[in-house]
C-alpha cells in the first residue's frame, strides 16, 4: 500500500471514531426525566457493597399505608435486587400523612420519624429506610434515612440517585408496584457501576485520535525518507550505468570514472 491509501485509511479510521463518539456521546447523558424535568445523577465513583455481616436480612420489605402495593412479591424483587446490587437492605414506607402532617411536614419531623423507625425495626446500621409520602395527588415528599454503616455505600450521591430515579420514574406508565421496584432495581444498579461520561468518552476519543495522528506523521516521515533514499539510490544507479563519454558534467565525469575502474 503506497503512502496516499494508508493515509486514506487513517482518515477512515479518524471519521469512524468521531462517529462513534458521537453515538456514545447521547448515550452517555444523563438521563432525562421526561415530563418532571429531571435528571438521574451520574455515578462518580465504583463503590464496594456492604459486607454481608453488617447488614441482617430482615423478612420485613416495606410498609403500605395508602394501600398502593397489590404485589408483594413484584415490589420485593426490586428491593432485593437492591440489596444484592450494594449489600443495603431498604425498606419503604408508602403513605399520605406522618403523625397527622402533609405538606406542613418538616424536615426534622421527618428525620425524627424515620430514626424512630429505624431503632424499631432493625439492630444494625446496615440498612436504610425510603419515605414516600404523597399527600395530595401528584404532590409528594421523599425522606430517605441511612445506617451509619450503609451511608459508606448509600453516600450523598448514590441518595440523589434514588431521588432522581424516584423523580424520574413518577409520571411514567409503570403500576405502583413496578414504580417502587424498578426505582430501587436501577437505583442499585446505578450506584454500583461509574457511569460512563460524555467527558470519559472524549478523553478515550482525544487519546486514540492522538495516537493516530502520531503514527500518521511518524509513517510520513518515514515514507516520505524511503522515497528519497530510492530516489537517490535510482540517480546513482543510472549514473553509474551511463558511459563516462556520455557524461556532460565535467566533475561527474571525474567523480565516477574512478569508481568504474
Amino acid at each position: 500500500m503506497g503512502y496516499e491509501g494508508a493515509g486514506t485509511g487513517i482518515f477512515s479510521v479518524i471519521v469512524v471514531l468521531l462517529i462513534v463518539l458521537c453515538c456514545m456521546f447521547l448515550m452517555a447523558r444523563p438521563l432525562d426525566g421526561g415530563n418532571s424535568g429531571a435528571a438521574v445523577t451520574v455515578s462518580t465513583v465504583n463503590r464496594d457493597p456492604l459486607p454481608a455481616d453488617a447488614c441482617i436480612e430482615s423478612d420485613k420489605w416495606f410498609e403500605d399505608h395508602s394501600g398502593w402495593i397489590t404485589s408483594d412479591s413484584v415490589l420485593i424483587r426490586g428491593l432485593r435486587s437492591f440489596y444484592q446490587d450494594t449489600g443495603v437492605q431498604p425498606y419503604v414506607i408508602i403513605t399520605d400523612q406522618v403523625n397527622g402532617k402533609g405538606a406542613d411536614l418538616s424536615d426534622g419531623e421527618a428525620e425524627l420519624y424515620l430514626e424512630e423507625t429505624y431503632d424499631n425495626l432493625f439492630q444494625d446500621e446496615g440498612h436504610l429506610i425510603f419515605l414516600f409520602m404523597e399527600y395530595e395527588t401528584g404532590q409528594y415528599k421523599e425522606y430517605l434515612y441511612i445506617g451509619n454503616q450503609a451511608s459508606s455505600v448509600i453516600d450523598e450521591e448514590a441518595q440523589e440517585i434514588i431521588y432522581d430515579y424516584a423523580d424520574y420514574y413518577y409520571t411514567s406508565d409503570l403500576d405502583d408496584n413496578e414504580y417502587f421496584s424498578t426505582v430501587f432495581e436501577e437505583a442499585g444498579q446505578r450506584i454500583m457501576r461509574k457511569t460512563t461520561t460524555s467527558k470519559d468518552i472524549l478523553l478515550g476519543v482525544v487519546i486514540a485520535v492522538s495516537v493516530i495522528a502520531v503514527i500518521s506523521v511518524c509513517g510520513y516521515v518515514l515514507v516520505k525518507k524511503k522515497q528519497a533514499d530510492a530516489k537517490e539510490a535510482e540517480e546513482k544507479r543510472k549514473i553509474l550505468e551511463t558511459p563516462i563519454e556520455n557524461m556532460e558534467d565535467i566533475e561527474l565525469k571525474e567523480k565516477y570514472s574512478d569508481k568504474k575502474e
